[in-house]
C-alpha cells in the first residue's frame, strides 16, 4: 500500500502521546482489509461488518480462514435474526459460494426493504407522537382558557363587591402614603384608615387625631403623610387668613407650609402680607422668625440672618429667634456663633430636647468631614453639654 502523502514522521492518535508512522499505516491497512472482507462477502451494507470484534466481523473472519465448522450456535442464531439467510446457508454448507453470491442479492434487497420499513415505521411513530403532542397541547390550552375565563369571572364578581372595593381603596390609600400594610395592627387599623381618608380629602384632623398620629400612631407618620398633614393644616390657616385677615393665621399657615416642603410658596405669601407694617412686637418677632426660617430653607442665608436678628430685636426674650440663628450659623459652619445663639435660646427657656433635635438634623445633612468638624467644635465648647454627640456615628 502506498503511504499517504498526508502522513508525517509521527501520527497523532486519539490517545495521549504519539504513535509511529508505521503503526498508523498498519492500522489503516487493518481497516482497509476489514472493508475488503465485508465487500467480498457482500455484507458491506451492514455497519457492524466493519466494527472489530463485532459478531458479524468474527463470522467473516472464520469464513475467511475456512473455519465454517467452528461457528457457534449464538453466531448462527445471529445470522438468522438478522435475516442473513444466504450467509447462514453458506455457513451450514447448503450452498456453494457462487450460489451464495447470487442469493445474497435477495438478502440485500430484503435488508434495504427492512431498513425502509423501519424508517417508515419510525416516521409514522413520530407523526403519531406529534399528533398526540398537538392534542395534548390543545387540551392544555383549552384547560388554561377555561381557568382564565373562570378567573376573569371570579375577579369581575369580586370587583363588584362593595366590601372588596372598599378594601382596595384602603390598600391604595395606605400605599399612597408609603405605609407598610402588614405593620398595621388590627387595633390601629380603623383609626388610621379614618385619618388617611380625612387627610386625603383635605380635611383638617381633630386635635385628638393629630396627637394620636404624633404619639401612639407615630410609626405610621411617614414623610409622605407628614407632608400631607402639614399641607392640610397650611390650607386651613390660609383659608382662615383670607376670611379673617388675622395675621397669626398667616404666620401659622407659613409655618405649616415650611413643614409641607413648600417654603417658596410660604416666602411669596408672607412677603405679600402687611404684617411687617404692624407695630405689635410679639407679632413682628413671630413674623420675622417664620420668614427667616423660610429663607433658611431656600438657602438665602444672609436674608435669613437679617430676619432672625429683626425677630430677636422685636422680642429679645423669645427663644425662637435664637434657635433660628443658632441653626443658620451651624449650617454655615460658624460653630462659635451657632453655639452662642443656642446658649441664648437655653437661657430663654428653649427645650434642650428641641435644640438637640436641631443639631442632630443639621449633622445628618453634612458630609463626613464637616460633621466631624462640627462635633469636635461643640465638644470643645462644652464636653458635658454636647457629650451625646460622641454617640453619633461619624
Amino acid at each position: 500500500m502506498t503511504r499517504s502523502r498526508f502522513f508525517k514522521k509521527t501520527y497523532h492518535s486519539n490517545y495521549r502521546g504519539k504513535v509511529s508512522v508505521e503503526d498508523a499505516v498498519k492500522h489503516q491497512t487493518y481497516l482497509d482489509d476489514m472493508r475488503k472482507d465485508a465487500v467480498f462477502y457482500c455484507v458491506d451494507h451492514i455497519e457492524s461488518s466493519m466494527i472489530p470484534h463485532s459478531m458479524l466481523h468474527k463470522i467473516i473472519q472464520k469464513l475467511k480462514t475456512k473455519q465454517n465448522d467452528s461457528l457457534t450456535l449464538p453466531e448462527k442464531a445471529y445470522l438468522v435474526r438478522q435475516n442473513l439467510n444466504a450467509l447462514h446457508s453458506l455457513v451450514e454448507g447448503k450452498i456453494s459460494f457462487n450460489q451464495y453470491k447470487k442469493e445474497v442479492v435477495n438478502d440485500r434487497i430484503k435488508h434495504q426493504e427492512h431498513l425502509e420499513a423501519e424508517r417508515l415505521r419510525l416516521e409514522k411513530l413520530r407523526e403519531l407522537e406529534l399528533i398526540q403532542l398537538k392534542k395534548q397541547q390543545e387540551k392544555l390550552a383549552q384547560e388554561r382558557k377555561v381557568r382564565e375565563q373562570a378567573e376573569r369571572e371570579r375577579r369581575k364578581k369580586l370587583e363588584s363587591d362593595p366590601k372588596y372595593i372598599e378594601r382596595q381603596k384602603e390598600k391604595n390609600l395606605i400605599k399612597k402614603y408609603d405605609i407598610y400594610f402588614y405593620d398595621i395592627a388590627d387595633k390601629h387599623r380603623s383609626k388610621l384608615i379614618n385619618i388617611l381618608k380625612l387627610l386625603d380629602n383635605n380635611q383638617k384632623l381633630s386635635e385628638q387625631d393629630a396627637i394620636w398620629l404624633n404619639s401612639e400612631g407615630r410609626q405610621f407618620f411617614t414623610d409622605e403623610l407628614k407632608i400631607k398633614f402639614h399641607r392640610v393644616e397650611a390650607d386651613f390657616y390660609l383659608n382662615q387668613y383670607k376670611t379673617t385677615k388675622l395675621h397669626w393665621h398667616a404666620i401659622n399657615a407659613s409655618s405649616q407650609l415650611r413643614k409641607a416642603k413648600a417654603s417658596k410658596e410660604a416666602e411669596k405669601f408672607l412677603e405679600n402680607t402687611e404684617i411687617s407694617l404692624n407695630k405689635n412686637k410679639k407679632l413682628l418677632s413671630a413674623y420675622f422668625t417664620t420668614l427667616g426660617g423660610v429663607k433658611r430653607d431656600i438657602r438665602k442665608v444672609d436674608t435669613a440672618i437679617e430676619c432672625g436678628v429683626k425677630a430677636h430685636e422685636n422680642n429679645s426674650q423669645d427663644y425662637r429667634p435664637c434657635t433660628l440663628l443658632g441653626a443658620i450659623y451651624m449650617e454655615n459652619h460658624e460653630y462659635t456663633l451657632g453655639h452662642d445663639w443656642y446658649s441664648k435660646a437655653r437661657d430663654r427657656g428653649a427645650p434642650e430636647k428641641s435644640i438637640n433635635a436641631d443639631l442632630r438634623s443639621i449633622l445628618l445633612k453634612l458630609d463626613k468631614s464637616k460633621r466631624i468638624e462640627m462635633i469636635a467644635s461643640l465638644l470643645k465648647k462644652d464636653p458635658y453639654l454636647y457629650g451625646w454627640l460622641k454617640d453619633i456615628k461619624k
